[in-house]
């Protein structure tokens, strides 16, 4: 009943089945007893009814849901099973977005955008199979996790955030081919939007996995045709991103990648030395300092300038950065701190971005 009741709701929508054998052969899943995984939802959805103290904490290797998601639309105590697959299969009204941060990130005439995932694990859902998976989407990963900002803050604060990124997830996994074209579309569109044509000053950027990662060489694919139909059409469109998968940072088509060094010791191994590395900096190095007091920020460079041995000049702070002149060559040292833009990832000139803890 259920492989019948979503075949017929999505048949417009989502054409094929999961492909594990060879479009998505190397993605890290794990298969979930159905029993298990209603119950799992409805632990999460007794949640938000619980003050924030009582309510019950899940294991990371679980993938988080959002205690108000709207992907529990039509359920009442328990969990509607059926509606939800329904849900989450759901074509996502949008693949690219632009958070705070992105509209403080670019110079004059570039407009940023950004797309992502569930960070660390997400539910995928296989139509054809009728199956449940709990889907690796950071395979990167590893003290990361403690920290993550993509399971802090608004990320989780709101529901509609994370029921996108679910269906997002989804509809790559069903179907790739409807998720290059869609996100070929959104991009065209603003282009032409922001008039980033051939021709004219303005560019679109667009900043992969703001949470989440290329967990799949296929995903990796999709994001290279994309901007290369674009680029080929005329449009004026530049990329760059984070990640903590070796083989995606030392990639030669991305044009800027950013290898986050918080992930598993096998990944940092494959790094050479002129790979360009973000750092978060936990908050014990900066421990009594007040970050909004220049002399206190003076003081982060400089433990930080002997942490890694170079001259306290070529630290630069987010604002500092931006009243410097952009150059092809790696120079300069940076610090992000909460409220800051993203152009320390997007710039060539940045060799390593120290992010501090929050």
């Amino acid at each position: 009943m259920i492989k019948k009741f979503i075949r017929e709701s999505v048949k417009n929508y989502l054409l094929n089945e999961i492909d594990w054998q060879d479009t998505f052969s190397d993605v890290q899943k794990t298969c979930v007893d159905p029993k298990e995984f209603a119950d799992y939802l409805n632990r999460v959805k007794a949640n938000a009814d619980k003050d924030y103290g009582e309510r019950e904490k899940f294991k990371t290797t679980q993938p988080y849901v959002h205690a108000k998601s709207r992907l529990f639309a039509g359920s009442k105590k328990k969990v509607n099973i059926d509606l939800f697959i329904k849900q989450i299969t759901t074509q996502p009204k949008t693949l690219i977005s632009q958070n705070e941060k992105m509209t403080k990130t670019g110079e004059a005439n570039t407009f940023v955008y950004n797309t992502g995932i569930p960070a660390f694990r997400g539910i995928g859902y296989d139509i054809e199979k009728g199956k449940f998976y709990y889907i690796n989407t950071c395979p990167g990963a590893g003290t990361c996790v403690k920290i993550c900002y993509a399971l802090k803050g608004n990320y989780i604060r709101y529901p509609g955030a994370y029921d996108n990124m679910t269906r997002r997830l989804n509809l790559l996994l069903n179907n790739p081919d409807a998720f290059e074209e869609q996100l070929y579309n959104e991009l065209k569109t603003k282009c032409e939007n922001h008039k980033a044509i051939k021709g004219y000053k303005f560019r679109v950027s667009i900043r992969w996995n703001d949470s989440g990662d290329f967990f799949s060489k296929k995903y990796v694919e999709i994001a290279h045709s994309v901007v290369d139909r674009l680029k080929k059409a005329g449009y004026n469109i530049e990329e760059f991103l984070h990640t903590k998968i070796a083989s995606v940072a030392q990639d030669p088509d991305f044009e800027v990648t950013s290898f986050s060094t918080g992930g598993n010791k096998k990944e940092l191994a494959k790094i050479g030395p002129q790979q360009k590395i973000s750092d978060v900096v936990g908050k014990a190095l900066f421990a009594g300092l007040d970050l909004d007091k220049l002399s206190d920020i003076e003081k982060l460079k400089e433990l930080l300038a002997m942490q890694i041995g170079v001259n306290k000049k070529l630290i630069l702070t987010y604002d500092e950065l931006m009243q410097t002149p952009a150059s092809k060559k790696p120079k300069w040292y940076t610090i992000t701190m909460p409220g800051d833009g993203d152009d320390a990832t997007r710039r060539k000139d940045v060799i390593r971005n120290f992010q501090t803890e929050h």
